[in-house]
């Protein structure tokens, strides 16, 4: 892997020579420090590492106390940071400081005696890397920076400038951010090992390939802070060979993991016989050694991990009696601790770190600590589908199964019905959306054609399944069947096991396949551009029928002849444009053709000859689309424009069936024992008795996609809203709607009172809309004094406010008062940021109030003072039960940001709807595994909990059924 290269930056790099100081060198947890004794003797605390002096150095028999002062070139001053010493002076310092209570394992404290006649200063420096802006493959400049040498923020970016590997083609460097994007504006900003970006304009989000790269320090040139001239007579380690490292006395080496990364520890030497308080070495020595990732909090909690419990440290005595069973500890600052006894007394450390303890042994810098590996097993289940699609293609369809059920599709799901006793059945075998389902006449079968979706497989796939065990009898892949299937038709003798197939990349070529051979038996390529139906007919599987647009064709197909061919062809000489809706009677001696213009045309087998018996001219208006057989006597006939038939055909007797227009078009039609089942394009699926007028809705729904859902606990309703502007009352347990209104306005988001049975819906044009839940009568409007739209409503806990977040980044809050009764305060701060909120949260005693940002930023109001909280953390808050992905704690920023939703199941497991529409189910805290969970319903867009225990509401992207599901999660 390449080296960044390294600068080191000194205010004087043009007019003096490059200088050394002694032993200076910088580690990821410390500085030089200079003791508190007197000013003349003050000794500096050198960084050291773990190696031997070189041997120039060990041959020196009688070292001078103090080397003399060298007259530096080139220079019309001395730098005060130069440091002049000999070896054994430095090893006194040392053994006179050994008292030390502890060091970083890498950096073992030595103490120096200095020139009288240089001023005291201390000497601070951090080595950083720069990445050029929106590049990823750049590899980094290091530059080690003394915030002393440098005068001013605007010098510092002119050095920058100056530099070969940092210039920009955009321009020249104006701006400096964190990896993260915050702009950094002070040198003070700059945290020691880490990378940040230099720009001329905007930050851009880019994954820079070399973030991670270690920070190898180069031999040739050590990344000091301040360089200085030595003279020769001065004893010096030779370049390129590394520092002895003196053991502490009686130290023993721990390993420290800052809780706002656990997945990171850093190592210190322990120093047994110190004298200091232990509250004191974690204020000092403790927060020192972690300040890379506390920033200017201090370490005030100490928590052991063994392989049981996490227990909190709270004296010397207790560490070190705990460093009989482990060396490995949790440091919390007093923030992060409101949130650790929470969250660690709800687990085992074995549930998600590999071991318990670490290996003894000594490290340098910062390392990885592996958390446990955890397999998890997560099984979907669906409880219910709440609605059905009737404008699309796929999934518009009803299918009668039994003398009670039907069956419709949503996604690559198959779902059975039966109205009578509120309950469904799901076939969940197929992977990929379906495009065309068929039913066997005499047995329990059903055929069903998904699409190749997956990149995994490039054939489509047909199950024949039975639909009262829900299992698979066989599954049909074949090249000839294309990317898709459009038709399929079982043959209506019970004794055979023929299906037709027709794809849509070849809509002329019908496929004869024996299902239980898995075997294509022939072929027939039709006259037509496209197959509209084909079909068995005459109760024989000699004869089939094709229909296309403009031709209608029988074949007569000679089972016996080897190879198999065409007895016979035979085409309608009357000349029509056909809708390819079809039937046969239940004999099947009568084959039911329709038309463009409203006729029937009637076919019989006669003398073992196709015949057209007869033609119904007009019979409706329009297209024939549905014709459906009742029983022996009855057809079913309609179009598209709700005007529906039947037509007996012994009396020759036409009745007209009457379909309000509110339920929208009519899509489908099957029939089961109670009467016609109807699928319209508003999504109604309706009953209707043939024996009288009564029409009863047993499923109806969205016309869109949902866009809110919300429900309180230990109730049985759960209310929805959608781009229809409709608002749903629907009973989960029940498995109806109770009520639904139709907004005035544009509705986007929703929120239920605790108590109250009011609901307030938040739209678009900067209105809230009030509705009593009971009875869905309309209580009030609010108008907000912002041209803006609503983006998130939610009451609090208590019930007491009611709190808005709008586009233009502004939060409102209402006092409620009563049912239509709210009141807005006026006093606090109700905005802090100008990106759209997205979402606010309450804390769960009512106390706090989070608002979430487009940008991924948020702020936290003080209730009731309505001000805005700078030092609270959001981890050590409780929020109330929601799903936004900010307030679950346990997923790290990079895995929260893809997430549309989040709900912890326990400490270790989160369950997530993704951005990409999948579910996924996460373990551990950081290094976390993962499973996606399969839905076969399409993308999800968002989850929420439902009503019921260990269930969730799904809504979906391309689909406007809201789906009940279990999900049951195991890990180990």
């Amino acid at each position: 892997m390449s080296e960044p290269d390294i600068i080191y930056l000194d205010d004087n790099d043009e007019n003096h020579i490059h200088q050394r100081v002694f032993g200076q060198q910088h580690s990821p947890y410390g500085s030089l420090k200079r003791s508190q004794s007197d000013d003349h003797l003050t000794p500096i605390m050198v960084d050291d590492e773990d190696e031997e002096l070189p041997q120039e150095i060990k041959t020196i028999q009688k070292p001078k106390l103090i080397s003399q002062i060298p007259k530096l070139k080139n220079s019309k001053h001395m730098s005060q940071s130069m440091i002049i010493t000999d070896k054994k002076s430095s090893l006194i310092s040392l053994k006179q400081n050994a008292k030390s209570i502890s060091s970083p394992s890498s950096k073992t404290p030595r103490t120096m005696p200095v020139i009288p006649s240089i001023k005291s200063r201390n000497v601070q420096g951090v080595l950083v890397r720069f990445f050029r802006n929106g590049e990823a493959h750049h590899i980094g400049v290091k530059v080690a920076i003394n915030q002393l040498e440098i005068k001013s923020w605007e010098a510092f970016l002119n050095y920058l400038n100056q530099q070969s590997k940092l210039v920009l083609p955009t321009g020249g460097i104006k701006y400096v951010y964190g990896l993260n994007g915050h702009q950094i504006l002070s040198i003070s900003k700059f945290q020691n090992r880490q990378s940040y970006v230099v720009a001329s304009g905007i930050y851009i989000k880019t994954k820079f390939q070399h973030a991670n790269d270690a920070f190898t320090d180069d031999p040739d040139h050590p990344p000091t802070a301040v360089a200085t001239s030595q003279p020769s007579n001065v004893n010096v380690r030779a370049s390129g060979v590394k520092r002895w490292r003196s053991p502490s006395s009686n130290g023993e080496q721990i390993f420290l993991l800052p809780y706002s990364r656990l997945n990171l520890y850093e190592s210190i030497l322990l120093n047994r016989s110190t004298t200091t308080t232990f509250d004191l070495w974690l204020n000092e020595e403790v927060t020192d050694l972690l300040s890379q990732y506390i920033g200017n909090d201090k370490i005030t909690r100490l928590y052991a991990i063994t392989k049981t419990v996490f227990t909190e440290v709270t004296s010397f005595s207790y560490l070190f009696n705990t460093l009989k069973v482990t060396d490995t500890f949790i440091a919390c600052t007093e923030e992060e601790f409101q949130h650790a006894k929470r969250y660690l007394a709800t687990m085992k450390p074995d549930d998600f770190f590999a071991n318990s303890t670490l290996t003894r042994k000594p490290v340098m810098g910062t390392q990885r600590y592996v958390p446990k590996q955890t397999h998890v097993d997560a099984k979907l289940t669906i409880n219910w589908v709440h609605g059905y699609d009737g404008s699309k293609e796929h999934t518009k369809t009803l299918h009668t199964l039994s003398d009670n059920e039907i069956l419709y599709v949503i996604g690559a799901v198959c779902i059975i019905y039966d109205p009578e006793a509120r309950q469904q059945r799901f076939y969940t075998k197929h992977t990929n959306p379906i495009t065309c389902v068929v039913t066997h006449r005499y047995h329990t079968l059903v055929a069903s054609a998904d699409t190749v979706a997956s990149k995994d497989r490039t054939r489509v796939s047909i199950h024949i399944w039975d639909y009262n065990k829900l299992e698979t009898i066989t599954e049909l892949r074949k090249e000839q069947f294309g990317s898709e299937i459009t038709l399929l038709s079982f043959s209506s003798k019970p004794d055979d096991n023929l299906i037709l197939i027709v794809s849509r990349d070849k809509p002329k070529i019908l496929l004869v396949v024996d299902w239980k051979r898995n075997e294509v038996i022939y072929s027939i390529t039709s006259k037509s551009d496209k197959i509209l139906s084909a079909l068995f007919v005459f109760d024989t599987i000699e004869w089939i029928v094709c229909i296309s647009q403009q031709h209608l064709v029988f074949y007569h197909i000679n089972w016996n002849s080897k190879p198999l061919r065409i007895a016979i062809q035979k085409e309608s000489e009357v000349q029509n444009i056909y809708t390819g809706a079809v039937a046969s009677d239940h004999t099947g001696e009568l084959l039911v053709v329709g038309d463009k213009i409203g006729s029937l045309h009637i076919w019989s087998l006669v003398e073992n000859e196709p015949k057209l018996v007869v033609v119904k001219e007009s019979i409706i208006e329009n297209d024939v689309q549905f014709i459906i057989c009742i029983n022996q006597d009855i057809f079913l006939l309609a179009n598209g424009q709700n005007q529906i038939k039947l037509w007996n055909v012994r009396s020759n007797y036409f009745e007209h069936i009457q379909l309000n227009d509110t339920y929208g078009s009519v899509q489908s039609i099957c029939s089961i024992q109670r009467g016609l089942v109807i699928g319209t394009k508003l999504n109604y699926i309706l009953m209707k008795d043939i024996e009288s007028e009564h029409i009863e809705i047993i499923m109806r729904g969205h016309i869109t996609p949902s866009k809110c859902i919300c429900c309180n606990i230990n109730t049985d309703e759960f209310f929805s809203i959608s781009s229809d502007r409709y608002l749903f009352k629907w009973n989960n347990r029940s498995r109806i709607v109770e009520w639904a209104i139709k907004s005035p306005q544009l509705v986007s988001c929703a929120a239920l009172h605790p108590e109250r049975n009011i609901i307030v819906l938040g739209t678009e044009t900067s209105k809230l809309l009030i509705y009593d839940t009971l009875s869905s009568y309309y209580i009030t409007t609010i108008t907000l004094k912002a041209n803006t739209g609503v983006k998130s409503v939610r009451f609090s806990p208590d019930g007491g406010d009611l709190a808005i977040g709008l586009q233009n980044g502004f939060v409102f809050l209402f006092s409620v008062i009563g049912n239509g009764d709210f009141q807005l305060r006026t006093d606090g701060v109700p905005q802090r940021n100008n990106a759209p909120v997205t979402d606010v949260i309450w804390s769960i005693d009512s106390s706090y109030l989070l608002a979430v940002y487009s940008d991924n930023n948020y702020n936290i109001w003080s209730i009731p003072a309505f001000s805005i909280v700078q030092e609270k953390n959001i981890q050590n808050i409780t929020w109330q039960q929601i799903v936004h992905p900010i307030a679950c704690f346990t997923l790290d920023k990079t895995i929260m940001e893809a997430q549309t939703s989040a709900i912890t199941l326990s400490p270790n497991l989160v369950l997530c709807c993704s951005k990409d529409g999948q579910i996924r189910v996460f373990g551990n805290f950081y290094e976390r595994s993962s499973q996606i969970v399969p839905t076969g319903l399409g993308t999800v867009q968002n989850l929420i909990p439902s009503t019921n225990k260990n269930a969730y509401l799904l809504s979906l992207n391309n689909n406007p059924a809201i789906i009940e599901v279990e999900i049951n999660v195991e890990s180990q």
